[in-house]
């Protein structure tokens, strides 16, 4: 995983991720801990983008943390190890996406919209909290009024 690409707040989210798997001793870095990670994060856009999409973040904080808690353990070894498929799918996914907006760096943004790309459990959480893709981008191209990441 090549987190070269990607602007510190979104390397952080990554890491933060990885921090997360470990501390639940999840064997893989699942896109459940990638989404909790950037709804941790200081200053980020992901609040904003959710709250403009009518998304209530309490509760999908909730879900999530339903979803964490019913993930794999592992007793032997080291946790968060490698990266899941599913959470693989998404950093490949918010590298293409990037191209979307004319951007050179993978950001937060990019991240929650390849998530919500998805098919996984956390895919399905927050559509039916409310969030399309359609409304995402349109909050995205709002909150840079045309700006890119380069």
């Amino acid at each position: 995983m090549n987190l070269g690409n990607f602007t510190i707040k979104a390397a952080e989210a990554i890491q933060a991720a990885q921090q997360l798997a470990f501390n639940s001793q999840n064997p893989n870095i699942e896109t459940e801990h990638i989404l909790k990670a950037l709804l941790e994060q200081q200053d980020s856009p992901v609040d904003y983008l959710l709250k403009k999409n009518n998304v209530t973040i309490n509760l999908v904080e909730t879900k999530l943390d339903e979803l964490i808690s019913k993930l794999p353990k592992t007793t032997a070894g080291d946790p968060a190890q490698s990266v899941s498929r599913d959470a693989n799918n998404v950093i490949l996914r918010a590298g293409a996406v990037v191209k979307q907006f004319n951007d050179e760096f993978v950001t937060p943004e990019h991240i929650l919209l390849a998530i919500v790309q998805g098919n996984d459990a956390v895919a399905r959480l927050l559509k039916d909290a409310g969030l399309t893709e359609k409304g995402l981008i349109t909050a995205i191209k709002e909150l840079r009024k045309g700006s890119t990441v380069s």
